[in-house]
């Protein structure tokens, strides 16, 4: 069951990043990216970036040590989280926006609601948060042209691609603790299969919810 449980996963990680690929907001990569539309996009970042760690720690809360490995997956994941928006913050001073106006900034509604969505989550089984983890963790593939257009246009460079660029390199590592403790908690349970499965389904509708947000505050001139 584990085998096709994963394969589950890639089809609907695959299905939600078609659908993104295939709007306007990533259409316009094609077009060029400016400098307004990647300040907004990555200040969203900023946004739900910041929560990571509180909204993943809250999955611990109604753990006990009879699920051991999870409730310690959960805490040390919020760990590792915690500080990830600063790189944000870092990246978007060296194309001269301030810190300050990225914090004292609003979240578009749709980035709002996406972290409202993953502070729900703690309603749910605390494996249901990995259906999140688990794209969150792989998706940089997914995201070559956003990186390709950015070098291209923007004419940015790796150290001014910290959150993207540094931060793949250590999720590789976080991804297969993903797929250890889902191993680990879901093999033999349909029913958190199906949870984790709507999670990640349902973040990355909401992701791409976000980008096109920010297209529409910029469209293509």
């Amino acid at each position: 069951m584990t085998d096709s449980f994963f394969a589950r996963l890639e089809t609907a990680e695959r299905d939600a990043w078609r659908a993104i690929h295939a709007s306007p907001s990533w259409e316009r990569l094609k077009k060029g990216i400016d400098r307004d539309f990647y300040v907004t996009l990555m200040t969203q970042v900023y946004h739900y970036t910041k929560y990571n760690a509180q909204n993943q720690a809250l999955m611990a809360i109604k753990l006990g040590s009879d699920r051991l490995p999870l409730l310690k997956y959960c805490l040390h994941h919020a760990y590792t989280e915690a500080g990830h928006d600063l790189m944000v913050l870092k990246d978007l001073e060296s194309i001269g926006v301030s810190a300050a106006s990225v914090k004292a900034s609003r979240p578009l509604p749709e980035t709002a609601a996406f972290v409202g969505y993953l502070f729900r989550l703690q309603e749910r089984d605390a494996t249901a948060r990995l259906g999140y983890s688990y794209w969150a963790e792989g998706c940089y593939p997914y995201l070559e042209d956003f990186l390709v257009g950015l070098r291209r246009d923007l004419k940015l460079q790796p150290s001014q691609l910290s959150f993207l660029v540094a931060h793949s390199v250590i999720d590789k590592a976080h991804l297969q603790e993903v797929k250890d403790i889902l191993k680990e908690t879901c093999s033999a349970d349909r029913d958190l299969q199906d949870g984790v499965v709507e999670i990640l389904e349902t973040t990355l509708h909401l992701m791409k919810n976000i980008y096109d947000a920010v297209h529409a505050r910029h469209p293509v001139k």
